[in-house]
């Protein structure tokens, strides 16, 4: 079981054009150029930069956006030099602002856009995300939602959307520190705070009887 620890998200203004809409691999190796220490960072994590939607599939950086990364604390210090650079993500090019240090709240549902499963068999996942739970010592119901895929440096990585709901505080913490799976420099496994288990998918009915634990 991995230990609760002192960890923080660090949030940074962003501005610029425009990003792939699948962006996370372009983005952890523009990361990885500008914070050389991060690639050894085995702990931390970066989440796919939030941004508008535009018609052909690209994302728009706009006043909202953030880039969010998780990171020990004693991290904190090193990462705000990112402020102020330029990221080269693909074609795009994104200006880093100001950070904002957050810490992890202990919420009662959290959510993950992206869980790694390399085959598409929700029986097998399900069953990889109880054992991986019980690691780390951690209850709760969790409801599985749809199947998507990214660029990975070596190829294709897919996933599963998953939500967990009735977490004790140190429960949530741990998970939101552990994280679940790999590649969470590359978003995966990476569990925030979620009010709703309406967004795992389109048909809430549906996905709340696939409910398991």
């Amino acid at each position: 079981m991995i230990p609760d620890a002192d960890f923080v998200d660090l949030a940074y203004t962003l501005a610029g054009g425009r990003l792939p809409g699948d962006h996370s691999a372009a983005l952890w190796r523009a990361l990885a150029r500008a914070l050389p220490w991060l690639e050894a960072e085995e702990r931390a994590a970066v989440l796919p930069i939030r941004a508008a939607s535009v018609s052909d599939g690209s994302l728009a950086v706009n006043r909202r956006s953030r880039l969010l990364m998780r990171l020990p604390a004693p991290r904190v210090r090193a990462a705000l030099a990112l402020c102020g650079t330029s990221l080269a993500i693909d074609d795009a090019q994104v200006e880093v602002g100001n950070a904002m240090t957050r810490a992890l709240i202990a919420h009662g549902t959290l959510y993950a856009h992206r869980v790694a499963c390399p085959v598409a068999d929700e029986a097998a996942f399900v069953r990889d995300v109880a054992e991986g739970l019980g690691a780390l010592a951690v209850g709760g119901d969790f409801i599985c939602g749809r199947r998507t895929a990214v660029r990975g440096p070596d190829g294709e990585l897919a996933g599963y959307s998953l939500m967990l709901t009735g977490l004790r505080p140190a429960e949530s913490l741990r998970l939101q520190v552990a994280g679940l799976g790999p590649h969470r420099k590359l978003g995966f496994g990476v569990f925030v705070p979620h009010r709703s288990t309406a967004a795992v998918g389109s048909d809430r009915a549906a996905e709340e009887q696939r409910a398991f634990r």
